[in-house]
């Protein structure tokens, strides 16, 4: 049977985390920590420390100083949701147990609510907070990132990151989502939104037509056509990626469709 197949940016990051038993709102996915050689997702990360990275430039660093600012950890992390907790990945993600608190509630918990006489202070009911451990490598590191070929060519930049579960299991629940493929699309590219990656067919004929043009020259780099080391992971840097083929030799964005039947 075949793996499962998802998309970073169109079907996880920014997507609503509820908890599997009531619904209730935990948190939005904010980035994914990876780990493993070749990477595998391995936990949701959430709140402005997972986020400010993405928005980057000085929005992203005010973001982050002024979380900081109200942190008392020395090194604060992001919040962290280990994927062996997720139940379901569909409009929302679904994660089972007691999700750790975001860290702001945390904070208003601690040095707030515990100090009203009778508030019971302390812990919240259930879970421990948990946090990163430290600076980890994200899918957020590739989006963006220039890609050229063997021999130095440009290719284009990197729009989103295919997943496919097929990689180590997770505490004895659940394959990971390893990442299979980049897709690459030329530099001159807006952002992608789903119509131009299947299953295909699913678009009016006219918006199918102007997505496929605008994306003309847009490719699917296979994890393998990477000229990748482990610890290639450089922080805070605009460094590109290296193929270790040439261009020609990679799939078109096209490939991802599946045609409805009956449809050319």
């Amino acid at each position: 049977m075949r793996a499962r197949e998802l998309h970073a940016d169109l079907h996880l990051l920014d997507r609503q985390v509820v908890r599997a038993g009531d619904d209730a709102p935990v948190c939005k996915v904010d980035d994914l920590e990876l780990a493993g050689d070749p990477p595998y997702v391995a936990a949701v990360l959430a709140g402005p420390l997972a986020l400010a990275p993405r928005i980057g430039g000085l929005p992203g660093w005010l973001m982050r100083s002024v979380t900081t600012l109200f942190r008392s950890e020395e090194h604060p992390q992001p919040r962290r949701i280990p994927m062996h907790l997720v139940t379901e990945i569909g409009s929302a993600i679904k994660v089972s147990g007691e999700p750790a608190e975001a860290a702001l509630e945390r904070w208003a918990r601690e040095n707030v609510v515990a100090r009203i006489p009778g508030s019971g202070g302390g812990r919240p009911p259930g879970g421990e907070v948990v946090h990163a451990t430290g600076p980890v490598p994200t899918i957020s590191w590739f989006r963006g990132r220039t890609v050229t070929d063997a021999a130095g060519e440009v290719v284009g930049r990197v729009a989103d990151v295919r997943l496919r579960q097929d990689g180590p299991l997770l505490m004895g629940v659940q394959n990971a989502f390893r990442i299979s493929d980049l897709i690459v699309v030329p530099r001159r590219t807006g952002k992608l939104f789903g119509y131009e990656r299947g299953p295909g067919g699913r678009a009016p004929w006219l918006v199918e037509t102007l997505i496929r043009h605008r994306l003309k020259g847009s490719k699917l780099v296979a994890w393998d056509q990477l000229a990748w080391e482990h610890g290639t992971w450089r922080e805070e840097t605009d460094a590109g990626l290296r193929l270790n083929v040439p261009a020609d030799r990679l799939a078109p964005l096209g490939e991802l469709y599946e045609r409805e039947p009956g449809r050319t």
